[in-house]
């Protein structure tokens, strides 16, 4: 070192706790003794609890009092470090080789009390130090890889692996090392909610008149106090989350894949968390028809609907006080248009189309076929008999201390793959079914009496249009019908447009309607 010495020793002590490390008073303790020994004056002591020194995806580790030891190094408040380890100063080299530039700036010492008295200003310390932050680096690695592959077999024998508390089961206490993880156990109540609205999502999904949307399950929710585990009011993709769980079913699912039966006791039946897994998850599903992208009630035709000719979403918004609403590009400023005028003149096309002739053989899809195959009784037997061969098997795994992991993990792999092609098929005839069973767009409107109307009045057919079918009827039958593009309008004004008239500037051609027939 290039320290003198004479130089008096002013140290300031580093301890770090994390999982499976010593306890930081015990460090500081050993520190302390160390410091005595070289005479070194203890200026300050600076703990870390519950953090790691590996930082993710290329980013330094967040500790604040390992970057106030280094500042006290930086500022000549402290000449030393004193620490146990050196994997207790530092885990990787983007942490150790800003502590090599402190170092040759300030002849600062790093005394660890393991391994020794560290040299940072020389070649052969620096290359200790980096082999020291390598093997520490591969030593986090080793133990993240062990931990996962635990993880993987608690999911493959259907134990619960920790985590936080899942909405409808009781928090389990943290199991002591070498003790078997507890299983959790139902919350009644919880349990009666979400029965509740996975019951009122599929009225809903089979007849909008009935039943709740997610935003309305969270509004009354809300109102009974109910709030989701960590405390927070419900919001739709957290309920979302929750009732398309495969916990709730009884079931491990791991990125998306269901691995095996848990061995907690399920909140919904087997059929019930499919179907409404099923209509959660469908993409053809247009969960904005009712609701806007924050889980609001849509007031306005064109919301989410409506494409910007950048392809962009239109979102109402823009419009101060006293002023009319806007529609507006998702994405920039490429459309601001007064909302009002668009709609009259969108739901006037759909009418005057739906006027002719050709309209309920043009927009009315065939009849769905459900698919030849097995019933759903017989996929519901099916799927049974291959979660009770893969218990058996975990069960079996679970009892011979010679069984092979590898062997196991083979066989249980090939039954997990067989249950996945059986859920694909349950989803598949449910949706099918359930395809068969919805009611078309035009099926309930009275197209003779709108022709009626039209014939005599455009302007009372669009009165009426709108007095009799809701919103959200009008929303599904626009999404059904069309595509809307708003288009920048063209400049200047059209011919016969009388200036101070009373009467907006709207331009039709900036409004494209394409038609998507069955």
């Amino acid at each position: 070192m290039t320290t003198t010495t004479n130089t008096p020793l002013r140290a300031v002590i580093y301890a770090r706790l994390s999982d499976g490390s010593a306890n930081t008073p015990a460090q500081v303790r050993r520190c302390r003794e160390l410091g005595a020994k070289m005479g070194a004056t203890v200026v300050a002591v600076k703990v870390d609890d519950d953090r790691t020194a590996m930082g993710k995806n290329g980013q330094r580790a967040d500790r604040p009092a390992y970057d106030a030891t280094v500042a006290m190094l930086v500022s000549g408040q402290a000449n030393a470090v004193l620490c146990l380890h050196t994997d207790r100063l530092y885990r990787q080299s983007r942490d150790l080789e800003p502590l090599i530039d402190v170092v040759e700036k300030t002849h600062a010492m790093i005394y660890p009390v393991v391994t020794g008295p560290l040299d940072l200003s020389s070649a052969s310390g620096r290359m200790v130090a980096r082999m020291l932050a390598a093997v520490a680096s591969h030593e986090v690695e080793r133990a993240r890889e062990r931990m996962l592959d635990k993880k993987e077999d608690l999911r493959a024998t259907g134990v619960n692996h920790g985590g936080p508390r899942a909405f409808g089961y009781k928090a389990v206490k943290r199991h002591a090392k070498g003790e078997a993880p507890q299983v959790p156990q139902v919350d009644q109540r919880e349990a009666e909610l979400i029965r509740e609205a996975a019951n009122a999502v599929l009225a809903h999904a089979a007849d909008p008149e009935t039943g709740l949307t997610l935003a309305g399950i969270c509004r009354a929710w809300t109102t009974q106090g109910v709030n989701t585990p960590r405390g927070n009011a419900w919001t739709v993709p957290s309920l979302r989350k929750t009732l398309m769980s495969a916990r709730l079913a009884g079931l491990v699912e791991h990125k998306g894949e269901i691995v095996g039966p848990g061995q907690w006791d399920a909140v919904l039946s087997h059929d019930v968390w499919l179907a409404v897994r099923t209509v959660l998850a469908d993409p053809a599903r247009r969960s904005h028809l009712s609701a806007g992208h924050d889980g609001k009630t849509v007031k306005y035709l064109g919301s989410g609907l409506y494409l910007c000719h950048c392809d962009a979403v239109i979102r109402p918004g823009g419009a101060g006080a006293g002023q009319s609403q806007l529609y507006r590009c998702s994405q920039g400023g490429h459309v601001s248009r007064t909302a009002a005028p668009i709609d009259d003149y969108v739901e006037r096309v759909i009418i005057a189309r739906l006027c002719r002739e050709d309209a309920r053989d043009a927009f009315t899809a065939p009849a769905h076929a459900v698919p030849a195959g097995a019933s759903t009784e017989e996929l519901n037997v099916r799927h049974a008999a291959l979660r009770g061969r893969l218990e058996a098997l975990a069960a079996t795994f679970a009892d011979d201390d010679d069984a092979d992991p590898m062997e196991y993990r083979a066989a249980s792999r090939k039954l997990r793959e067989r249950i996945a092609v059986v859920e694909r098929e349950i989803t598949e005839a449910a949706t099918a079914a359930a395809a068969a069973a919805e009611p078309g767009p035009l099926d309930d409107v009275d197209l003779p009496e709108l022709v009626r109307r039209h014939a005599e009045d455009p302007e009372d057919a669009l009165t009426w249009w709108r007095q009799t079918y809701a919103l959200e009827k009008r929303r599904k039958i626009l999404a059904t019908l069309a595509t809307v593009t708003l288009r920048r309008a063209r400049a200047g004004r059209p011919a016969g447009f009388v200036p101070g008239s009373g009467a907006g500037y709207f331009d039709p051609e900036s409004i494209d309607v394409r038609w998507v027939t069955a």
